[in-house]
């Protein structure tokens, strides 16, 4: 089991770094702790048709559950906004499918990968990692890479081992969803819900056919029983529990979400971190399997460059190829963190005018001239930042 390039998680981040090191000529093994790639699932499984494009990949269609040609976006329990642009169009997938999927191309790029293989330490010298210990299946085995790439999550282990400490309280969102059965048919849309009853966070209905859906919320800065906090919400929604009960779950899912804004492409000695282990994600709606795609993709080709005795440029690299979405998701994101500050807005119109920024209706600088407006007529004040936007993007009364 011996390799130049350590890939730790295979999940999309992990599959990407695998695949694209093993295409440069590294010897590179990806572990992964679970027995089974792509679970459990521990998001909404949704993936921007943007993304698509830019990570030049094609999901398989047997991993296609669901389309939406526009996003939905519900603020304040008051004002419903229908956003058709190209970038808000998305699909869902089986993330156990599809995770598998991109395990199997990073195998068939040359990479060995074993699941239910788990880091349990490392050694390092002067910075670097120079040998780690894997329990492979009840047999503890040691090895060398030159060059890792953490890829294991917003909990990474690596990160702990190299005493990278990336993220505050505030930057991981807490989140669970139930898969539910529906009591009608849904809207053939994601929506997205902001309001005070979630605070920062937000919540959502994802839907994975005509009469089911990942419905979940994600907390930021709350504390309170993710489960109970969601079987709340579920049943005193008036627009959630119109299509569900929370007595048809047919699976749970929970996991962390990090929402930091952007912070590059980290690197501490010869270990890269990429994926939610370095805060890639779309941060004002925490998308991350597509980002961490094509990070990987990055930091996998960097490491197998370091392990060749090269000069690795991960960061530079990433700025040039994701810097444009991931900066733009950090300016979103710090300007939902200041809306929600206490006593920064009036309770009402923080989510209106959460909604205006994510759909960029507004600039953020632009904010306190659109307080009052939002608060003497919402839908009106919507309707003609829409209008006055050119975009395809359609508001009415909940």
């Amino acid at each position: 089991m011996d390799c130049e390039v350590l890939v730790v998680g295979a999940g999309p981040a992990g599959s990407g770094a695998a695949r694209s090191s093993a295409s440069q000529g590294a010897r590179t093994l990806m572990v992964d702790k679970k027995k089974e790639i792509g679970t459990p699932v521990q998001c909404g499984e949704v993936i921007g048709l943007e993304l698509v494009k830019r990570a030049g990949i094609r999901i398989p269609p047997q991993a296609i559950v669901a389309k939406h040609s526009f996003t939905r976006f519900v603020l304040g329990r008051e004002v419903i906004v229908d956003n058709h642009e190209p970038y808000w169009r998305s699909v869902t997938v089986e993330r156990k499918i599809f995770d598998k999927h991109l395990a199997m191309r990073a195998a068939m790029a040359g990479a060995s990968v074993q699941a239910d293989t788990r880091l349990i330490s490392a050694k390092v010298e002067n910075g670097s990692v120079v040998s780690c210990v894997l329990n492979h299946r009840g047999e503890e085995i040691e090895i060398s890479p030159k060059a890792i790439v953490a890829a294991d999550g917003v909990h990474s282990t690596m990160s702990k081992v190299m005493g990278a400490d990336f993220f505050a309280p505030m930057d991981v969102a807490r989140g669970v969803e139930f898969e539910l059965v529906a009591k009608k048919e849904l809207p053939e849309c994601m929506q997205i819900f902001i309001e005070e009853e979630i605070g920062l966070g937000y919540g959502w209905i994802i839907p994975k056919g005509r009469r089911r859906a990942n419905v979940g919320i994600g907390l930021v800065g709350v504390n309170a029983s993710r489960r109970t906090f969601l079987e709340d919400w579920i049943a005193g929604h008036p627009v959630v529990s119109r299509y569900f009960d929370a007595d048809k779950v047919l699976e749970v899912k929970i996991g962390d979400a990090p929402v930091p804004g952007f912070i590059g492409g980290p690197v501490r000695g010869n270990v890269l971190f990429s994926g939610d282990a370095a805060g890639q994600t779309l941060a004002f709606v925490g998308e991350g399997i597509l980002p961490s795609y094509i990070c990987g993709g990055l930091a996998g080709k960097h490491a197998a460059i370091m392990a060749k005795g090269g000069t690795q440029k991960y960061e530079e690299d990433l700025v040039d190829q994701m810097g444009d979405q991931l900066m733009m998701g950090a300016v979103l994101r710090d300007a939902l963190v200041d809306m929600w500050a206490p006593g920064a807005l009036d309770p009402r119109v923080r989510s209106l005018l959460s909604g205006a920024v994510m759909n960029e209706l507004v600039d953020p600088d632009e904010l306190a001239s659109m307080t009052s407006a939002m608060e003497h007529g919402p839908l009106q004040a919507f309707k003609e930042l829409a209008r006055g936007s050119g975009k395809d993007i359609r508001a009415r009364r909940c």
